[in-house]
């Protein structure tokens, strides 16, 4: 019998090319063990969109899933109801948190959430035997170790990849948790989705292994830095490494080097990502203008990485980002009752 690997993308049409890239190189890895359940929480599908997600059918016959698109209007509608301010114009990054709204009694009992800018280079078949240990979610670790308005001991995973199970996200009364802590806490998390889950559900999550969430730019580190860059209890050297050399899915996170698919990127690992992008129905697209505009320090950083050794360049942006969420903290002291914690 096969096994079952329920995964969710979620995005606008304007990201759709990126879901696409990400769909297609999960799809160029895919296990002949596994059955892969695909679904797409969306807004504003365009038709030319929908028929290059419908090609894959042709491109990959041997593949064993199932697409299945989702408006996610009725999600967007429920954010704005409760007041909360969209997150770089868009609600797109919070469409997951309800997402048991379309899991509720169907044979879904875990999912994970990928984010749009990714690229999946590994067949996910661990994920079916994954031990939550009774937890309702698992996320991977940051170095953005103090984010505004958490507290010094906190710990702080991304929530770019979200393993959801289902089961123990309703006996933990997740949602109605996270809704009650946006009206008693408001919106006042940079990272939006990222920064409720760390909060409200601090005790109660567990960690998602490395290889679920690699870095772009740290393919690129020397073997001394990918270890100062990993600083965290949580992981061991050996994983550390096994992640970076055998990556199930790699995280294009926007950095002063820009995406890969932006224009001007300056990203170590352009021909990764154009590669797998030119192997999908969107092949031939073109660069995306870079956005949001570089601040003095971004920019700075990437004066450096132009005329700088690299050593010396990713040494400097990782203790930069270590002294970043120190200043953080002592200049944002987190608020009394942030930790809501469990309903009574």
């Amino acid at each position: 019998m096969k096994k079952r690997v329920n995964i969710l993308f979620q995005s606008d049409d304007n990201f759709a090319f990126m879901v696409g890239v990400a769909m297609s190189s999960l799809l160029e890895h895919a296990s002949e063990n596994v059955f892969y359940d695909i679904y797409y929480f969306t807004l504003n599908l365009s038709d030319a969109s929908r028929a290059k997600f419908d090609s894959f059918k042709e491109r990959f016959p041997k593949v064993d899933y199932r697409f299945t698109v989702i408006d996610a209007a009725r999600f967007e509608k429920d954010f704005i109801a409760l007041g909360v301010h969209a997150h770089r114009g868009s609600y797109v990054t919070y469409f997951k948190l309800l997402l048991d709204r379309v899991f509720k009694d169907t044979d879904v009992d875990r999912i994970i959430h990928i984010g749009a800018d990714t690229l999946i280079t590994g067949s996910l078949e661990g994920l079916a035997d994954f031990d939550f240990k009774g937890a309702p979610f698992a996320m991977n670790w940051t170095e953005k170790q103090h984010e505004r308005y958490h507290p010094w001991r906190y710990r702080a995973c991304i929530a770019e990849m979200i393993y959801f199970n289902l089961p123990e996200w309703r006996a933990h009364k997740c949602e109605e948790r996270i809704l009650r802590h946006i009206t008693e806490i408001g919106d006042i998390y940079g990272s939006k989705d990222q920064g409720i889950l760390n909060v409200e559900f601090q005790d109660e999550y567990i960690q998602l292994p490395l290889k679920y969430n690699v870095y772009l730019m740290a393919l690129h580190f020397s073997k001394a830095n990918l270890l100062r860059y990993h600083n965290a209890p949580c992981l061991t050297k050996e994983e550390i490494l096994d992640a970076i050399t055998h990556p199930e899915i790699i995280h294009l996170a926007r950095t002063f080097l820009y995406r890969p698919c932006e224009e001007g990127s300056l990203d170590f690992n352009l021909d990764l990502w154009w590669g797998y992008c030119n192997r999908s129905p969107w092949a031939g697209m073109k660069p995306i203008p870079a956005n949001p505009p570089l601040g003095a320090k971004e920019k700075l950083f990437r004066w450096l990485y132009q005329h700088a050794p690299l050593g010396l360049c990713d040494w400097l942006y990782i203790y930069s980002r270590r002294l970043f969420g120190v200043g953080l903290y002592l200049t944002h002291r987190p608020l009394k009752r942030v930790n809501i914690g469990a309903a009574s």
